[in-house]
């Protein structure tokens, strides 16, 4: 069996993200591991109708919520189990990526989020991009509440 050093949960604070992180704070302290949060800000342009730019910055606004999310997060975490929380700007899945390569991470445990068909078509899954790209094991957690029986 693999012994995982360092396990990386993006959160978004969704209810999936939030049942993928119990995952991964379970593995984390099974293996003694690393338990790196991250939380991505995807910086969108903002143009008001009337003079362009804004002046409030939102993603100072969203960074500061993140923050204490993720210090929440954090804390709730026992038995020992290291963990650090980071917070990125940039597109989600490629900073998810490159984050993963550049700490050396053995695990991403990721939430599945259930979009609309239209929505996946448009857009794609952040998920399924990590899945297909990552270079490292990728476990990918649905919340129960969303699973569809067959």
């Amino acid at each position: 069996m693999a012994a995982f050093q360092k396990i990386l949960c993006p959160v978004d604070f969704s209810a999936t993200s939030g049942h993928a992180f119990v995952y991964a704070a379970a593995i984390a302290q099974q293996f003694q591991a690393e338990l790196i949060l991250l939380h991505v800000i995807e910086e969108v342009p903002l143009v008001t109708g009337y003079g362009g730019m804004p002046t409030a910055d939102p993603t100072a606004q969203m960074e500061t919520y993140a923050g204490a999310e993720l210090a929440k997060l954090a804390a709730s975490v026992t038995l020992g189990a290291k963990v650090r929380t980071e917070i990125a700007r940039g597109k989600n899945f490629t900073t998810i990526l490159k984050f993963a390569k550049q700490n050396a991470v053995d695990l991403i445990v990721i939430g599945k989020h259930g979009r609309s068909h239209l929505d996946y078509f448009l857009f794609g899954s952040v998920t399924e991009r990590v899945i297909r790209r990552a270079a490292c094991p990728v476990l990918v957690v649905q919340h129960p509440d969303r699973a569809r029986e067959y």
